[in-house]
């Protein structure tokens, strides 16, 4: 098995911006190969918290996504910005900013790269144990109407297979969480 990487003979930056960063690549595989153009988006790292409460409930929120055109049933996170120098710190923030709850215990569980072929940055996933609300939301631009859901663990797992959550990564997050603090088989 070959490990070489492609070698990248030029790249340019077709768009870029506060949200992403669209670069063509023109790449030469190991076996010379010319690939031209590539094209890789460049988002910030991203973020997801499972959160579970004192009496065993999954924090949800409820929220418009506009590439779907459709609300969908989330766990809380976003991506980190440039202030961002510790992922725990932005869950932390984002957990209390989008729901208003705080957690006793935080662990990170797992980071993945949501689509290594075409993005660059990692998702990194965290379970915060011992939610419960404190604050009133502080929501961002573009959260208007997000709405905050606490349902019991084992009828958001008896929903996945039906769609409760449409988020590939919420989901796989909300599995490999929930498997880290003992709640699957």
């Amino acid at each position: 098995m070959e490990d070489d990487g492609w070698t990248v003979i030029e790249s340019r930056t077709i768009l870029q911006d506060r949200w992403l960063n669209l670069r063509a690549d023109d790449c030469l595989t190991p076996g010379g190969v010319r690939i031209s153009p590539y094209y890789v988006l460049s988002y910030p790292d991203w973020i997801n918290i499972v959160a579970i409460t004192h009496d065993d409930r999954l924090l949800l929120v409820r929220q418009y996504r506009h590439a779907a055109g459709r609300f969908f049933l989330e766990i809380p996170g976003g991506g980190l910005d440039e202030r961002d120098i510790d992922s725990e710190k932005a869950a932390r923030r984002e957990l209390e900013e989008e729901t208003g709850y705080i957690a006793q215990s935080w662990q990170l569980v797992g980071t993945l790269y949501p689509n290594p072929a075409s993005h660059t940055n990692r998702l990194h996933t965290f379970l915060a144990t011992g939610a419960e609300r404190r604050y009133q939301q502080r929501l961002d631009a573009g959260e208007e109407g997000l709405t905050v859901h606490a349902l019991p663990i084992p009828e958001v797992l008896d929903g996945l297979r039906a769609g409760l959550i449409g988020q590939a990564l919420h989901v796989s997050s909300i599995l490999l969480a929930l498997r880290v603090a003992g709640r699957l088989g």
